[in-house]
């Protein structure tokens, strides 16, 4: 039996490219609207930082890369970030999916399928180019976001059940 994947690269991929966390989905977290899960991620690394809301307001990746070279030259980044960094992942992860309808139809229909990053210049979020060598962690994150989302509905249902009876 051969494994089944959903393999995503890059924003622009059909149908997988809403998985990056590049992708235009807005998400409102602790009452704060972000323009994507990369700007909510980049924030709560340097939170509390001046460049903090100019990260947040960047119209473009060329303004968030920038703001994010000069935080790193001030040494803004969060002490406990090697820490977190997968929680916050995992938390944007799930409000994109939560939040964006067109998103999460497309992640509940990869079913089963192990979800990959591929992405060659990554070996933490993404799989090393080859499927194997990197911790794919994004991949994890979008499995456990669907596996979370799939029981929500499973109890939507059966919640829907019961107020009929």
């Amino acid at each position: 039996m051969s494994k089944s994947y959903a393999r995503f690269s890059d924003v622009t991929d059909t149908p997988y490219g809403c998985f990056s966390v590049l992708s235009p989905h807005h998400i409102v977290v602790r009452h704060i609207e972000y323009p994507s899960v990369h700007h909510y991620f980049l924030c709560e690394r340097f939170a509390g930082s001046e460049l903090e809301s100019k990260i947040r307001e960047a119209a473009s990746l060329w303004q968030v890369d920038r703001l994010v070279k000069e935080a790193e030259s001030k040494g803004y980044q969060r002490d406990d970030w090697d820490q977190i960094k997968t929680d916050v992942m995992l938390l944007g992860t799930y409000y994109k999916f939560k939040q964006n309808l067109d998103a999460q139809i497309i992640l509940l229909q990869t079913g089963t399928k192990t979800i990959l990053n591929h992405n060659e210049d990554d070996a933490f979020w993404g799989d090393g180019g080859d499927g194997k060598s990197g911790k794919n962690l994004l991949g994890v994150v979008l499995m456990a976001t669907r596996k979370r989302l799939q029981g929500e509905e499973k109890l939507r249902k059966k919640e829907g059940g019961r107020k009929k009876q």
